[in-house]
């Protein structure tokens, strides 16, 4: 009996430090502004999505 083919581990991105990626020192106000939208709203692209509560189907389900 043969086993099905595995598929490879799932490759997540290294934690950084932002603070050490970004200089601030020589920045306009606008590239300031973009960088720091940038930060709070795109850089946690590798995290596990949120928590969904189950349905009300899924926890008939489980109740059974």
């Amino acid at each position: 009996m043969s086993r099905p083919p595995q598929v490879p581990p799932v490759r997540r991105d290294e934690p950084i430090d932002p603070y050490a990626t970004v200089d601030l020192s020589a920045a306009t106000p606008q590239e300031r502004a973009r960088l720091r939208a940038h930060l709070l709203f795109a850089a946690n692209t590798g995290d596990p999505a949120a928590f969904n509560p189950y349905s009300h189907e899924q926890a008939k389900l489980s109740a059974a």
